[in-house]
């Protein structure tokens, strides 16, 4: 079986997409899924991209010494990619640097690079967040006090729509996207910017014609079911996860760490699929352990 391509949205550095390649099944240890490309526009995370996606070209515990001898700070990151030229070349292909919804990034240009990457499988992930600080409660804090509709005014708080467009355009099978706990309670104009966000994902293509930015679309037109990792939705017709359902606390999941994240799972309308939830440990890790 061949790995599933994930195509990550705002990487950052590549948390995310570090989880889904670190995914491995069978006693061979096969790759579960590969990391097709990332697209972020901030050139320091985007070295770390690069250098994350040389090291997977390689496989495991096949990594040249090179490599650790660059992290040791005993070569350059020159001659680390000269020593290994194809892999290089891989690497710098599957790491975008480049930031969506700009005007010098065309649309049609990140299309044709997310279908290059997916390489004809009907059978991939896109995965990413927009950016977070316009929805964190502390960025709110900070840059807005005592003005409630400024959040309207940070251009940050709509480049979920480039997610979105890319969601309506290539109808992927399985989405997730990440973001902080504050997008719960961020308002604008008097409305839950949450609420508004699952009403668009759950239908992208109807979103972006309410929108009026209806980008060149063919083929089906599907829709989505959300699922929360944590919370089973129920068997009736009516949804019954409340927001705070999507809401995932790593200390409960044995990982030592109490970091909150909003996570939306994405099926398409047309697979037959009810995932399951995460299972719960029964305490959660200390440092010593």
């Amino acid at each position: 079986m061949q790995p599933v391509p994930i195509i990550d949205l705002f990487a950052g550095p590549g948390g995310l997409g570090e989880g889904f390649a670190s995914l491995r099944v069978t006693r061979r240890r096969v790759t579960s899924f590969r990391i097709a490309l990332s697209i972020e526009k901030d050139e320091r995370a985007h070295r770390t991209l690069e250098l994350r996606s040389f090291f997977r070209q390689f496989a495991d515990g096949q990594a040249p010494q090179e490599y650790y001898d660059y992290l040791q700070g005993e070569t350059t990151r020159e001659s680390l990619f000269a020593s290994c030229p194809r892999e290089a070349q891989a690497a710098a292909d599957c790491a975008w640097l480049a930031e969506l919804g700009k005007k010098g990034v065309r649309a049609e240009e990140v299309d044709g690079t997310i279908s290059v990457a997916v390489g004809g499988t009907p059978w991939w992930v896109l995965i990413g967040g927009p950016p977070c600080q316009a929805y964190s409660i502390i960025g709110r804090s900070r840059t807005r006090p005592g003005k409630p509709d400024a959040l309207a005014q940070d251009p940050r708080h709509r480049l979920y729509e480039e997610y979105l467009r890319i969601l309506a355009v290539h109808q992927p099978p399985v989405f997730v996207m990440e973001n902080v706990p504050g997008l719960l309670s961020a308002i604008i104009k008097g409305s839950s910017v949450f609420e508004q966000l699952l009403s668009d994902l759950q239908d992208p293509r109807r979103a972006l014609k309410d929108q009026q930015a209806t980008p060149d679309m063919d083929g089906s037109d599907h829709a989505y079911t959300l699922h929360s990792l944590v919370t089973k939705r129920s068997s009736g017709l009516l949804p019954t996860l409340e927001p705070t359902d999507y809401i995932i606390r790593a200390e409960h999941y044995g990982i030592p760490q109490a970091r909150h994240r909003v996570i939306l799972l994405g099926v398409r309308d047309d697979l037959c699929v009810r995932p399951d939830t995460l299972r719960q440990t029964k305490d959660a890790p200390s440092m010593w352990d």
